[in-house]
């Protein structure tokens, strides 16, 4: 998913819905960003979960066409999310 995806569809959510990434039956926060040429890496280190308000504040002057991932060894590509109550969760 690029980050232009990513903002369109969530445009009209509230703005203080939490980040998480689901992976293996757990929700982790997305807790920091890191930008790389051509990728948007999502950091699950921590415990405060950044808001959308954050995110979008954080990536201004992101590149639209910059792909999402999870930070790791390697970076694992995200394709999408869901809402769940109070958080939109990446997968």
């Amino acid at each position: 998913m690029q980050l232009t995806d990513f903002n369109l569809s969530t445009i009209d959510l509230h703005p203080s819905l939490k980040l998480f990434w689901e992976h293996a039956g757990q929700q982790l926060p997305i807790t920091d960003l890191q930008a790389q040429p051509g990728q948007l890496r999502l950091m699950t280190e921590g415990t405060s979960p950044l808001t959308l308000d954050q995110f979008r504040a954080r990536v201004q002057q992101v590149s639209g066409h910059a792909n999402l991932f999870i930070a790791g060894n390697p970076p694992q590509r995200l394709y999408g999310y869901r809402l769940v109550p109070h958080q939109i969760l990446f997968g």
